[in-house]
C-alpha cells in the first residue's frame, strides 16, 4: 500500500486551518491538524475532522445538469438531465450574451467561503460590467462590523487581544468559544487567558457555549445591545469618570467643536474642524502643531456661535441612559450593569504602559467585543456603534489587551496600512488585496437608484443584496425599468442563508429567467437552476487564497502566514477546476483580457508574473505566477506543495498599530448628518417614505419591530439565532458525522425557557409549532434555563428538503425562513435584515 501525507488547507468553514491529509492508494483515510501552521497550531475542530465524509458523499454532483421542468419553486422537481460541459458552457454564454448590451441584468452571488472562487466570480462579474456583485454570505454578516472597523480600527474585523486582556465582555458573539475567524487559534488563546485569570462576561439572550465558559452570563432582551452599551458609557463617563483623556484629546475627534446644528465649526480658510486649546485659551484648527491641551468639556464662542466639544455632547447624550433606565429596556439589572461597567473601568487601567520588544506601548487590558448579534437588527448600526465606543473612549483600540483590527497592516509580502483622510479621521482600512471596500466614512453621495439592490439609497452600507427580494416585487416603485435576467452563484446555499422569508425569495428567484451556478451536492438553491456545474471539494482543488487568513487572521505578535491549497486527491472524472471554468466563460464571452486585468489588479500581479492578454492558462500556472510574484521566484506552487505555507513574523508596529496610525478615530459621526440630508432630497423627489432616525451622529437605542410586536397580535416570544462550533452555515449538514453530533447534542431542537414551557404545557422533547408572521414550522422543544425567558433560541442552519441532502432532510429549523423581509425591517444604515422576530410557540 502506498501512503503519503499532503499539506493543504481545510475548507469546512471560512477559517482555512492548516491540515495534513493521509492518502492511501489514492484514497483519503485521515485528516490531522498541521502542527507547524500558526492558524491552528495542529488543532482541529469536529467539522474539519469530518471533512473527508463530504469528499466521499455518494450524492455528489459529478457532471453538468440542465433542468427540463420549466416550472420553478421551492418544492418543484427540476427533472435534471445530464449534459456535456460544452453544452453547459454554450448555453451559459448564449444567455449571458443576450444581456451583454445591458450588463446590470446579471446578478453574481460570489460568496464561496473556502478559496479563490469568491474573487474570481467577482472579477468575472466586473469584467462583464454588472454592479450586482454579492460578496457576502448572509443578510447580517459583515453589515456593520466591517465598515465600522475600517473607520474606527483600520482592519476588516476586530478581535480581542487575548494575550494581555484581563477583562473581556462579549456581547452577542461566541468569539473564541464557538465561532469567528482563526477559530482553532483563538480557542487556545481563550483557554490560556482564562487560565491566566482573565474575567469573561457574556451578554447574550442565549446561555450557550460562550456563556458556559464565562465567569458570568448576563441575559439580555434581544435588540437592546445599544441601550446596554450606552448605560456602560454613562457609568464610565459620568459616574466613575473613567476615560482616556490624552487619547481622546489627540487621537480622536472628541475635542472637535460642534455648533448648534450638530456640525463641526470649521476654519473659514482651510475648512478644517476647530478645537479649543485650554493652554492659551484660543480656538485652533485641530492639526495645528501648536495645540497643547484640547478641551473635552465646556462651551465656547467662535465667531458668534456657541460650540461644545464632541466629547461633551457624548457625555450629555449618554447621561439619559442611567442603569435604572437601561434595566427597563434590556431587563439587565441596574446593579449588574453598574458593577460590570465599573469592573471594566478598573481593569482597563487608563494611563498604564508596557514594553514589548523594546517598544513602550499603552496597555489597556479590557475590551468589549461584538459581532452578528448586535448588528442583526433594524437599527443594527447603532446597536453596534455604541459598543465600539466603549473601547474608543477608554483608548483600548489596537493596543495590548484591547480590541485589535484584523489584517489592518503588514510589511510583507507588500506594505499595506490604514490611511487617514477627511477631517484628519481614519478613512480607509488597510487591506492586502486592493479590492474596492465601500466606506462608511465619509460615505457616498446618494442618488436615484440604477441598481436593483438600491445601493444608491444606502450611502454608508458595505453591501446591499438584502434588498433584492424586496425590489424585485415592484421595480417601478424604486424608479427601475428592468429586472435581473441572469443569476450566477457559487456553491453555497444562498436561498437558505442569504435572505429571510423563503416565500419572498422564491418569488424573487422565479422572476429570473436563467440561473446557473456550481454545486457539490444539489441543495435548495440549485432547485432553481437551469444549469448546474459540478464543483470539487476542498480536498480536490487548488486555491491561492485558502480560507480567510488574509482577512481574519489571529492577532497580536503571533506569526502571520500564507498557505496555498493543493489537492490531496484528483477530482472525479468530469469535474473541472472552477478557476478554469470561469476563464473559459470569460473567453467565450470575449472578455478574458478584461478579466485578466482585474485579476492582476486584485492580486497585485506585476510583470513578469501578470497574466498576459491573449494567452490561456491552467489553474496551476496562474497560482504558480501568483506565488512567485508574492513570495519570490523560488517560492512558486511546487515550493508550497512541498512546504505548505510561508510564515511571516509580525513586528510590534504591525501587531499593535494604534500608536502608529496617522489618523484620528471618531466618537462623533458628523458625516451622518450630511449623508442623511442628501438622502432626504433624493427620497423626497422619488416620493418615498423613509426612516431617517438612524442618521444621527451619536448612537441611540431604538426598538426593533419584535421588541414591541410581542405585546400584541398573539405573539409572545422573540426568536433569535445562535451558532454551534461544529456547524458552519449549511456546510456539512448532510455529513453523517456532523449529523450525529447534532443529534446527540440536541442541536436540532429549539431552546425554550423552563418557566415558559411549563406555562404552555410543553415538556422537553415535545413537538411544537413555531410560528412567525411569515412562516410556521414544526420543531422539537429543548427546555432549559439557559435562555432569556422572553426568547426562543434557534441554532445552526438546518431545515433542508433538497433531494441531494437526504441525511439533512427534515431536521432542525431554518431560522432565516422565519424572518419577514420588508423595508420596515431593514437597517437604514447597513441594510442588515432584522434577525430577531416575534413568534408564538405551542404544542
Amino acid at each position: 500500500m502506498e501512503s503519503n501525507w499532503v499539506l493543504t488547507s481545510c475548507g469546512m468553514c471560512y477559517v482555512g486551518c492548516g491540515i495534513r491529509v493521509r492518502v492511501d492508494d489514492g484514497v483519503v483515510t485521515g485528516i490531522e491538524g498541521d502542527p507547524n501552521h500558526p492558524q491552528n497550531r495542529g488543532k482541529m475542530c469536529a467539522k474539519g475532522k469530518a471533512g473527508f465524509m463530504n469528499l466521499y458523499n455518494p450524492h455528489r454532483l459529478k457532471t453538468p445538469l440542465k433542468r427540463t421542468n420549466p416550472k420553478k419553486g421551492l418544492h418543484e422537481d427540476p427533472k435534471w438531465q445530464e449534459i456535456s460541459w460544452d453544452e453547459a458552457l454554450s448555453t451559459i454564454t448564449e444567455r449571458l450574451g443576450a444581456i451583454r448590451e445591458d450588463p446590470k441584468k446579471l446578478y453574481v452571488q460570489a460568496w464561496e467561503v473556502i478559496g479563490d472562487n469568491f474573487y474570481w466570480l467577482l472579477a468575472l462579474g466586473s469584467a462583464f460590467g454588472t454592479p450586482h456583485l454579492m460578496g457576502n454570505a448572509s443578510a447580517t454578516c459583515g453589515k456593520v462590523i466591517h465598515p465600522v472597523e475600517f473607520f474606527s480600527g483600520g482592519g476588516f474585523h476586530q478581535q480581542p487581544d487575548l494575550h494581555y486582556c484581563k477583562y473581556l465582555v462579549l456581547v452577542g458573539t461566541q468569539f473564541a468559544i464557538a465561532a469567528r475567524g482563526a477559530f482553532n487559534h483563538i480557542l487556545l488563546d481563550m483557554a490560556e487567558a482564562r487560565a491566566r485569570g482573565m474575567k469573561l462576561v457574556v451578554v447574550d439572550p442565549v446561555g450557550g457555549f460562550a456563556a458556559s465558559k464565562a465567569d458570568e452570563w448576563v441575559p439580555i432582551r434581544p435588540g437592546t445591545d445599544s441601550a446596554f452599551a450606552l448605560g456602560m458609557l454613562h457609568v464610565l463617563l459620568n459616574e466613575a469618570e473613567i476615560y482616556d483623556k490624552k487619547f481622546l484629546q489627540h487621537r480622536t475627534n472628541a475635542p472637535y467643536l460642534v455648533g448648534p446644528q450638530g456640525r463641526y465649526l470649521r476654519d473659514p480658510g482651510s475648512g478644517k474642524p476647530m478645537i479649543y486649546d485650554t493652554a492659551d485659551r484660543s480656538a485652533k484648527i485641530f492639526d495645528d502643531p501648536a495645540v497643547k491641551e484640547p478641551a473635552l468639556t465646556g462651551s465656547y464662542d467662535f465667531e458668534g456661535l456657541k460650540a461644545r466639544p464632541a466629547f461633551a455632547l457624548l457625555r450629555e447624550h449618554v447621561s439619559r441612559y442611567s442603569p435604572e433606565k437601561v434595566e427597563e429596556i434590556t431587563t439587565v439589572p441596574a446593579k449588574t450593569l453598574r458593577r460590570v461597567a465599573r469592573e471594566f473601568g478598573e481593569a482597563v487601567s487608563i494611563g498604564a504602559t508596557m514594553m514589548i520588544d523594546g517598544v513602550e506601548l499603552p496597555s489597556r487590558p479590557a475590551c468589549v467585543d461584538w459581532a452578528k448579534g448586535p448588528q442583526g437588527h433594524k437599527h443594527g448600526f447603532h446597536q453596534s456603534w455604541a459598543l465600539k465606543l466603549i473601547n474608543i473612549v477608554t483608548g483600548a483600540v489596537n493596543v495590548p489587551g484591547g480590541i485589535l483590527s484584523t489584517a489592518a497592516a503588514g510589511k510583507k509580502p507588500f506594505l499595506w496600512w490604514p490611511d487617514g483622510g477627511t477631517d484628519g479621521l481614519l478613512e480607509d482600512g488597510g487591506h492586502i488585496l486592493p479590492l474596492p471596500h465601500p466606506k462608511a466614512f465619509p460615505g457616498r453621495t446618494p442618488t436615484r437608484p440604477i441598481r436593483m439592490d438600491l445601493a444608491e439609497l444606502f450611502p454608508l452600507a458595505p453591501h446591499f443584496h438584502t434588498l433584492l427580494p424586496i425590489t424585485s416585487e415592484d421595480p417601478g416603485r424604486w424608479g427601475l425599468d428592468y429586472r435581473i435576467e441572469v443569476m450566477l452563484h457559487a456553491p453555497t446555499n444562498s436561498l437558505l442563508g442569504s435572505f429571510g422569508d423563503l416565500k419572498k425569495v422564491e418569488r424573487f428567484y422565479q422572476t429570473i429567467p436563467f440561473i446557473f451556478g456550481f454545486a457539490i451536492e444539489i441543495n435548495e438553491t440549485n432547485l432553481f437552476d437551469d444549469i448546474v456545474l459540478p464543483f470539487p471539494t476542498y480536498l480536490e482543488r487548488y486555491d491561492f487564497v485558502a480560507g480567510t487568513g488574509l482577512l481574519i487572521p489571529h492577532c497580536g505578535k503571533d506569526d502571520w502566514f500564507w498557505q496555498v491549497r493543493q489537492p490531496a486527491v484528483a477530482p472525479p472524472e468530469g469535474i473541472r477546476y472552477p478557476q478554469e471554468v470561469i476563464m473559459e466563460i470569460a473567453a467565450r464571452l470575449g472578455i478574458l483580457d478584461d478579466f485578466y486585468r482585474l485579476i492582476n489588479h486584485a492580486f497585485r500581479m506585476k510583470e513578469p508574473y501578470a497574466l498576459e492578454a491573449g494567452r490561456r492558462y491552467s489553474v496551476t500556472e496562474v497560482i504558480d505566477r501568483m506565488a512567485r510574484c508574492w513570495f519570490g521566484e523560488d517560492r512558486g506552487l511546487p515550493w508550497f506543495q512541498e512546504n505548505g505555507l510561508v510564515r511571516i513574523p509580525r513586528d510590534v508596529e504591525e501587531a499593535y498599530i494604534g500608536p502608529f496610525i496617522d489618523a484620528r478615530l471618531p466618537v462623533y459621526l458628523e458625516h451622518f448628518l450630511q449623508r442623511g440630508e442628501e438622502l432626504k432630497e433624493v427620497t423626497d423627489k422619488m416620493g418615498l417614505e423613509w426612516d431617517f432616525s438612524d442618521y444621527v451622529p451619536l448612537p441611540e437605542w431604538l426598538p426593533c419591530p419584535a421588541y414591541d410586536a410581542v405585546k400584541h397580535d398573539g405573539f409572545d416570544l422573540i426568536a433569535v439565532h445562535f451558532k454551534f462550533p461544529y456547524v458552519y452555515g449549511s456546510y456539512g449538514n448532510d455529513n453523517p458525522w456532523i449529523d450525529e453530533l447534532c443529534e446527540n447534542t440536541g442541536a436540532y431542537g429549539v431552546l425554550i425557557h423552563s418557566d415558559v414551557a411549563k406555562a404552555k404545557g410543553i415538556a422537553d422533547g415535545d413537538e411544537v409549532w413555531l410560528e412567525s408572521p411569515v412562516e410556521k414550522v414544526r420543531a422539537k422543544a429543548k427546555v432549559t434555563q439557559c435562555i432569556h425567558p422572553q426568547v426562543v433560541g434557534i441554532g445552526g442552519h438546518f431545515g433542508h428538503w433538497a433531494p441531494g441532502m437526504p441525511i439533512a432532510q427534515g431536521k432542525g429549523v431554518n431560522f432565516n425562513a422565519l424572518l419577514p423581509t420588508e423595508m420596515e425591517r431593514i437597517d437604514k444604515i447597513s441594510t442588515a435584515l432584522d434577525h430577531c422576530v416575534e413568534v408564538r410557540v405551542y404544542k
